[in-house]
């Protein structure tokens, strides 16, 4: 095997009806890391393969017990003689004005109870999320039965001890408040949130790419505003999709239905929050895929198998002639994935989703990157799918505030980290990730590596560099209540002899066994007298994932069955001719 790098490290300082639609997602497996290379991991191997997400009874309940008590906590509705209730308000300390944001009341008994008739109802926990369709994934981390809120609301609970917790987004820093209310007293409560973590600083701005919200009129507007504001996205995308049996370019035929504008015309924001319309466009047997701020459908007006043709190399090319982009959604579900990047035929993949890595998984990410690919990561919640909206997200570097298509511009060349919690900032030698470095083969070169991660929500256990696919250090970070919301750096000097890509990861797990936090960063590229990161065996790994598609697919009869062979042959004909390191010169991304 070809040695790619010497490395000597030294140490420097519409809701309910969702259902319905479920039985349309289906879980693929993940290729598990070869046994003879093995990749980074976190212990359990969770990284690299999908947790099983059969409803678990026992996950559920330690999701849902509340801090303090012994057991899940239930829905209740405060009653009778021995009730108090509490008015709320919830300020932006930075504005000093009321702010949306999700909300947990429990009470004495350690039940939850919220208020009735709030304009978010329709998106409390109880409304969407796993246990709605009788799953079970991760984030592992105490959820409880939350509610999404206004900046004010008032709520009957039992008399005694009461705690209201408040969560906003990733840079706001929970709040736990405790009152005791007597019974047939009313009580008023100001609770401030404080943006801890102001990663507008840092130049980074968040996002989530794969939001499910119907968009029908101006009312659906202002729902969908407040809940970014609540969830703390700058950019949310709302996704209409497909039946993956049939297509339909009418918008009134999607799932979803987007009729306020679509694309650029759809944009809509409030002060740093905004939404655009977008589109899941979705196959049984490619995948699905997220087409984002193109101007129309794909095949507007058409109606067709979107099994059959077109594949979705030919789907993305459609799309960035209508001024948009297409990220292989659900890590590509492992499917047609395989030949779309070498063709460049797609901007990338979402690769974290409910926390943790789906399709490909790492394993086949990192070996894509290791061939000398740059095939940038995304992350996106799937909302109303999961426990919260954005509970994944991407944060793009911009040095100023970038509009809607600036955003997708840049996480399509992984200018970014995504997230489950963490927040991760990479440097190696002042480039950061999507930036390029170039070196020259006169002699070993030593790049300074800096590493940076906090979490607000939850606590992460260990911080990994990551070079070409391989950790080659991992630290176990401090724990304890203490040590949440600061940052923690580590900075190492690495040599390199070789075209490398470099990334950083941070994670944790639970109790349960069950992956909590994660985040990964877009590598920063190295470039060794033009050339890139390139690995013979990962070459051999991929080829094999790839005739494995050509198999099924030839084994399948539709019209226009040659033509799609004839695709994804043109891609193993361009994988199997790969010989060695390749020019920079020949990538479409340039340098910085």
């Amino acid at each position: 095997m070809q040695r790619l790098v010497r490395l000597t490290v030294v140490p420097a300082q519409r809701i309910p009806c969702v259902a319905l639609m479920v039985a349309t997602f289906c879980l693929l497996f993940v290729p598990a890391a070869c046994a003879h290379r093995p990749l980074a991991s976190d212990p359990g191997n969770i990284a690299d393969s999908e947790p099983d997400q059969n409803y678990n009874q026992q996950e559920e309940d330690f999701i849902r017990t509340p801090p303090g008590f012994d057991k899940p906590g239930q829905r209740q509705v405060a009653q009778g003689a021995d009730v108090g209730r509490i008015q709320v308000r919830i300020v932006d300390s930075d504005t000093g004005e009321p702010t949306p944001c999700r909300v947990n009341i429990v009470g004495t008994d350690g039940n939850y109870y919220e208020p009735s008739g709030l304009p978010l109802e329709q998106f409390n926990s109880h409304n969407t999320g796993c246990h709605v369709y009788n799953e079970t994934h991760p984030p592992s981390r105490y959820f409880g039965w939350h509610f999404y809120a206004p900046g004010d609301f008032e709520v009957d609970v039992p008399a005694g001890n009461v705690r209201i917790e408040v969560w906003k987004g990733y840079e706001y820093r929970p709040v736990s408040e405790e009152v005791i209310i007597d019974a047939g007293s009313q009580r008023e409560v100001e609770i401030n949130l404080e943006r801890t973590a102001p990663m507008e600083q840092e130049n980074y701005y968040s996002g989530d790419t794969h939001i499910h919200l119907d968009r029908r009129t101006e009312e659906d507007d202002r729902l969908a505003l407040d809940l970014m504001e609540a969830e703390d996205i700058n950019y949310g995308f709302l996704l209409c999709m497909n039946d993956p049996r049939s297509y339909s370019g009418r918008m009134q035929r999607q799932e979803w239905p987007q009729l306020q504008g679509f694309g650029p015309d759809s944009i809509r924001t409030r002060g740093k929050y905004g939404i655009a319309s977008a589109q899941e466009y979705r196959s049984k047997e490619y995948g699905h895929i997220c087409l984002l701020m193109h101007d129309r459908l794909v095949l507007e007006g058409a109606n067709f198998n979107p099994n059959e043709w077109p594949v979705f190399g030919v789907v993305g090319g459609m799309t960035r002639q209508h001024g948009g982009f297409a990220f292989h959604a659900h890590g590509g579900y492992s499917r047609e994935i395989y030949a779309d990047y070498l063709q460049q035929a797609t901007d990338g993949v979402e690769l974290l989703q409910m926390s943790h890595y789906r399709g490909i998984g790492l394993a086949g990410w990192y070996r894509i990157l290791n061939i000398g690919y740059r095939f940038p990561a995304i992350a996106g919640s799937d909302f109303p799918y999961v426990r919260a909206l954005g509970d994944c997200r991407t944060y793009v570097r911009s040095s100023s505030q970038p509009d809607f298509a600036q955003w997708v511009q840049l996480a399509a060349e992984g200018r970014s980290f995504f997230t489950s919690g963490p927040l991760l900032l990479l440097q190696v030698d002042g480039k950061h990730p999507g930036d390029t470095l170039q070196l020259d083969s006169s002699e070993p070169r030593e790049v300074e590596v800096s590493v940076r991660t906090r979490c607000e929500v939850t606590s992460v256990q260990f911080l990994d560099l990551v070079v070409n696919g391989k950790t080659v250090e991992r630290w176990k970070l401090p724990q304890g209540a203490e040590q949440r919301g600061k940052w923690h750096e580590r900075n190492k000097t690495i040599t390199l002899d070789q075209p490398s890509w470099i990334a950083a990861r941070a994670h944790g797990i639970t109790k349960t066994g069950r992956v909590d936090a994660e985040a990964h960063t877009n590598p920063v590229y190295v470039y060794v007298d033009g050339k890139k990161p390139f690995n013979r065996e990962d070459v051999g790994w991929l080829l094999e994932k790839l005739d494995g598609e050509i198999e099924a697919l030839k084994e399948r009869e539709f019209p226009e069955k040659n033509r799609a062979v004839e695709f994804f042959e043109r891609s193993r004909a361009r994988l199997a001719g790969m010989t060695g390191p390749s020019s920079a010169e020949k990538s479409d991304v340039d340098a910085h």
